[in-house]
C-alpha cells in the first residue's frame, strides 16, 4: 500500500501498481504476456478481509478491492486472471472461481458493497476497452482475448439483474458478443466448453443469462415495445445451450468408443470439467485401444450405450417471462410469421448469424437480423405451454379466416351491398359434429368420412343428439374422452395387445385387419385435439409415434419404449465383447456359436409364426461381430418403420390432413406429445393457487374445507374432478397452473342440491353446505353421476 500511496500522490492510478505486483507463476497467461490476479491470491485477500475473528483492516480491504478493480477494469488482466497454475495453456478455474465469488457474495457488510460497486464500476471501464462499438469488436476472435468473459459472467456484480448497474453490465456483455465475429462466438463457446463443463459452474452461467432475459422481456412489457437487448440475450443463451449440448456429445463419444471403464471411475469423471474427463478416460484405456476388439467398439456402442444428458436440462433455458405471458402469444403469433415462419433457428446457426446496420426507434443500431427476432424461432428457449398458447392463436387465426372466406363467398353470391346484415348458415362456419353418445365411434367415422379438408380446418362444435348443451369447448373436451375411451385402446383392433400388455404403450399392429381408412381416423382425430385447442387425448402413445409424425430420425433408445424384451437382446448382442487374449478370428468365431443369427427374424402374426429377411439372401448371411451394428440397424427399421408402415403411413396422414401449419411444422416431437397427451402434473396444490372465487372470500374457513376433500381426493377421484368440471381429465401444458379454475357461490343450506359445473368456462357452482363430511358426500355424488349436459 505503501508503493501504491506513493502513486497515488504521482497522480498514477493504484489499479496500474497492482499490475506490476507478480500474483501468478511464470506461464500461466505466456500466450497474452501479462501477469494476471491468481484464485489462490484472491483467496487469500478474500480472507484477510474476512476474518473469523474481529474486523478486517481497512488496508485489507482497500487491498482487496484494488486488486479486483484491476483485473474487471482491464481485459488483458482478466484474461490472465483465475486460470490454473503452472499450465502452459491457460484454463479457467472456473469451479474454484465461482466458490471464491459465492463466498465473496456471503458478506452483505457495507464495506463489501463499496467493493461490489467499484467492481461493477471497473467492469462497465474494461467492457469499453475490450471493444467500444462493432468494428472494434471484430478482432475479438482468439480465447486468450475472451477467457475473462466466463470470469466476469460468474462474478456477484452480474448476480442481480433488477438492479440498475447489474441489469446494464450485464447488457453490455451480451452487446459484446452479438457484435463479435463468428470466428469469436465459437472460439468463446469453445472455451466455455472446455473451462465451463462443471454443472454447478454452467449451471450458474445459464441462470445468470436466463434471469436477464426474463428482466428484459419485463422492462419490455412495461415499455410496451421490444429492445434488441432482447435478441441479444438470446444469442448468449443461445451459444450457452449449444456448449451445453457440446459437452454431452463429447462425453457421449468418448464413453461409446471407451466403454469398459469402471463404474465407479465414470461416477468421478462427470462430476470433472470436460478435459479432466477425457483425459482421464483416455488413460486409463490405454491398454483397451491396442486390443483387437476396440477396433470394432464404435460401432459396437453407436447404438447400444444410452445418450450422455447435457449438464443442465433443457428447461432451465426456458424464459420464466414467456410462460407469464408478459409477451402476448398473438404478438409472438406475428413476429413468427413476419420474422421466422421458415423454420426454427438452431443453436450453431445462430453462431453464424452477422449484424447488420439499421435504423432503430433507439437510433442507429447494428441489429440481429430478422430471422433471429422472433421466440419460436428460438424455440429451445421457450416453454410448452407458451408453444402451445401461440399455436392456439395460429389454430384461430385460421378458423376466423376460413369463416371470413365464407361470409365473403354468401355475400357475394347474394349480392349484398356492404354494411347490410347476412345471415349464414352454421353448418357453413363450424365443422358440427352431431353424435349419438351410444353410437359415438360410428357416427363420428361417417362424418369424418364425408368432410372436407375445408371442413375439418374450421372450428368443431360438437352436439350430443337428445342433449341440451350448448358446445363453448366444453361440449368438445367431453366428446374426445369419450372418443379417445373407444378409438385409442389395444381392444379397437388398431393396436398391438401384446405391445399393450408388455410395454404399456399403444403401438400399430401390424397384422391388423383395419383397413387403412381406420388408421387415417384415428391420425384425423389426433389431429383435431390439436387444430381445436383442446387440453389433450388420455392416450398411451410412445415418444416414437411423435417422433415419426415428425419425420425425426429413430434410435435403438426407441425401440425400449415399445419392445423392451427385444431392446435388452439388442443390447446385448452389440455388448457383448470376448475375452481380451483372443485373436479376431477366435473371437468371431465365438460369437457366431454364441449368438447363432442369420439376417432373418421371425415373428407372430395371427397365431402364426412368420420370418422376414432383412436383406437380400438374408438366410445365407451369418450375423458376425462385424456386421452386428448392421443387423441391428435393419432389425430396429423393420419393428418400427416398415413392419408397420400400411398402418402408420395413413396414420400420419390424417393428422397432417388437419394440422399443417408453419408453427405446427416448426414443433419437435416432444412438444407435440405434450400438446396431445397433456401433463400428467395432479398435484392440486398448482389448481389452488390459481384459483378464483365469487361469492366466497379465499382466507373462507368454507373454501378451506374444500380444498382439504380435494386434497384428500386419490388420483382417480382428482381426474373425475377435472372432468367433471373442465370436460377433462387432464392437466393442460405446463400443469394445473395453467387451469384457473372459478368457485362460485350457489346457495346455502338448507339444501341437498348437488354440485354443477360450466366445463366451458372451468366454473364449480357451489353450495355452501353445513358441515365438511355433507361438502365430501355430495361433492363426491356428483363427480360420480356427471355424464351428459343439459341447460337450465
Amino acid at each position: 500500500r505503501a508503493a501504491a500511496s506513493g502513486a497515488e500522490q504521482e497522480g498514477t492510478l493504484a489499479e496500474e501498481v497492482v499490475l506490476l505486483q507478480p500474483v501468478v507463476q511464470p506461464g500461466v497467461a505466456s500466450s497474452v504476456g501479462f501477469a494476471g490476479l491468481s484464485l489462490a491470491r484472491l483467496s487469500s485477500l478474500l480472507q484477510a478481509a474476512t476474518p473469523s475473528v474481529g474486523e478486517a483492516t481497512p488496508e485489507a480491504l482497500e487491498e482487496l478491492q484494488s486488486a479486483l478493480g484491476a483485473s474487471f477494469a482491464l481485459p488483458s488482466l482478466l484474461n490472465a486472471s483465475f486460470c490454473f497454475p503452472g499450465l502452459y495453456r491457460p484454463r479457467l478455474d472456473a469451479g474454484g472461481l465461482l466458490e471464491t465469488f459465492k463466498a465473496f457474495a456471503s458478506n452483505t457488510s457495507a464495506a463489501f458493497k463499496k467493493i461490489e460497486l467499484h467492481m461493477t464500476n471497473a467492469a462497465l471501464e474494461g467492457l469499453g476497452v475490450w471493444a467500444a462499438d462493432h468494428d472494434e469488436a471484430a478482432v475479438l476472435m482468439h480465447r486468450d482475448q475472451l477467457r475473462g468473459l466466463p470470469a466476469l459472467l460468474l462474478s456477484p456484480i452480474l448476480a442481480n439483474p433488477q438492479q440498475p448497474q447489474h441489469y446494464e453490465l450485464m447488457s453490455r456483455v451480451m452487446r459484446l458478443v452479438a457484435w463479435m465475429p463468428p470466428e469469436g462466438r465459437r472460439e468463446l463457446q469453445e472455451l466455455i466448453v472446455e473451462d465451463c463443463s462443471e454443472e454447478e459452474v454452467l449451471r450458474n452461467l445459464v441462470r445468470r443469462v436466463r434471469d436477464h432475459c426474463d428482466e428484459t422481456v419485463r422492462r419490455a412489457h412495461q415499455m410496451q415495445r421490444l429492445s434488441p437487448e432482447i435478441w441479444e440475450g438470446l444469442m448468449l443463451l443461445q451459444l450457452l445451450w449449444g456448449a451445453n449440448e457440446a459437452i454431452a456429445q463429447r462425453l457421449d463419444q468418448s464413453l461409446r468408443t471407451k466403454p469398459d471403464l469402471p463404474e465407479l471411475q465414470l461416477g468421478v469423471s462427470l462430476g470433472m470439467s470436460l478435459s479432466q474427463t477425457l483425459s482421464q478416460i483416455n488413460r486409463g484405456t490405454g491398454k483397451l485401444a491396442q486390443s483387437a476388439a476396440s477396433t470394432m467398439v464404435l460401432d459396437r456402442f453407436a447404438m447400444a450405450a444410452p445418450k450422455v444428458r447435457p449438464p443442465v436440462p433443457a428447461a432451465d433455458f426456458h424464459l420464466q417471462s414467456l410462460a407469464e405471458e408478459l409477451v402476448p402469444p398473438e404478438l409472438e403469433f406475428r413476429l413468427f410469421i413476419e420474422n421466422a415462419c421458415a423454420g426454427p433457428i438452431t443453436p450453431s446457426e445462430v453462431l453464424e448469424l452477422p449484424l447488420y446496420a439499421a435504423r432503430t426507434d433507439y437510433g442507429f443500431e447494428y441489429v440481429l437480423p430478422s430471422k433471429m427476432r422472433s421466440f419460436m424461432a428460438n424455440r429451445n428457449l421457450v416453454p410448452v405451454s407458451y408453444t402451445r398458447k401461440v399455436l392456439q392463436v395460429e389454430n384461430h387465426h385460421a378458423q376466423v379466416h376460413l369463416q371470413h372466406q365464407v361470409a365473403r363467398r354468401v355475400a357475394a353470391d347474394l349480392e349484398v351491398l356492404p354494411g347490410h346484415e347476412i345471415h349464414i348458415d352454421p353448418a357453413l362456419l363450424f365443422f358440427i359434429l352431431k353424435v349419438r353418445r351410444d353410437r359415438i365411434l360410428e357416427d363420428t367415422a361417417a362424418a369424418l368420412q364425408r368432410a372436407t379438408p375445408e371442413d375439418l380446418r374450421r372450428q368443431l362444435k360438437v352436439i350430443f343428439e337428445g342433449e341440451q348443451g350448448v358446445d363453448e369447448g366444453g361440449l368438445a373436451r367431453e366428446f374426445f374422452r369419450l372418443l379417445s375411451a373407444r378409438v385409442f385402446t389395444a381392444e379397437c383392433g388398431l393396436f398391438d395387445a401384446a405391445v399393450a400388455q408388455n410395454a404399456r404403450v399403444l403401438w400399430f399392429d401390424k397384422s391388423s385387419p383395419c383397413e387403412s381408412t381406420d388408421f387415417w381416423l384415428a391420425g384425423v382425430i389426433l389431429g383435431l385435439v390439436v387444430y381445436n385447442n383442446m387440453p389433450g387425448l388420455d392416450v398411451r402413445f410412445p415418444p416414437v409415434v411423435f417422433k415419426k409424425i415428425k419425420g425425426e430420425q429413430l434410435t435403438l433408445e426407441d425401440l425400449r419404449q415399445v419392445y423392451p424384451d427385444t431392446f435388452l437382446s439388442l443390447r446385448s448382442l452389440l455388448q457383448w465383447s470376448p475375452e481380451e487374449k483372443m485373436s479376431a478370428e477366435e473371437a468371431n468365431a465365438l460369437f457366431e456359436n454364441t449368438f447363432c443369427l442369420d439376417f432373418v427374424i421371425s415373428y407372430e402374426s395371427n397365431g402364426k409364426t412368420l420370418s422376414k429377411e432383412l436383406c437380400p439372401d438374408g438366410q445365407d448371411k451369418a450375423v458376425t461381430m462385424d456386421n452386428r451394428a448392421e443387423f441391428v440397424s435393419l432389425y430396429l427399421e423393420w419393428l418400427l418403420t416398415s413392419s408397420v408402415e400400411r398402418q402408420f403411413e395413413p396414420f400420419r396422414k390424417g393428422v397432417r390432413r388437419v394440422c399443417d401449419s408453419p408453427l405446427f411444422n416448426a414443433l419437435d416431437s416432444a412438444e407435440l406429445e405434450l400438446i396431445v397427451c397433456g401433463e400428467q402434473d395432479l398435484d392440486f396444490g398448482h389448481l389452488r393457487s390459481h384459483a378464483v372465487y365469487d361469492g366466497f372470500a379465499e382466507d373462507n374457513a368454507y373454501i378451506d374445507s374444500l380444498w382439504r376433500v380435494l386434497l384428500n381426493f386419490d388420483t382417480e377421484q382428482k381426474k373425475r374432478f377435472l372432468s367433471f368440471v373442465t370436460g377433462s381429465d387432464l392437466a393442460p401444458v405446463g400443469g394445473l397452473q395453467e387451469l384457473q379454475l372459478v368457485i362460485q357461490k350457489n346457495g346455502g343450506e338448507p339444501t341437498e342440491r348437488l354440485p354443477t359445473a360450466h366445463t366451458c368456462f372451468n366454473l364449480l357452482l357451489l353450495p355452501e353446505y353445513a358441515s365438511e363430511s355433507k361438502l365430501e358426500r355430495l361433492l363426491t355424488t356428483a363427480i360420480h353421476n356427471s355424464e351428459g349436459f343439459g341447460l337450465e
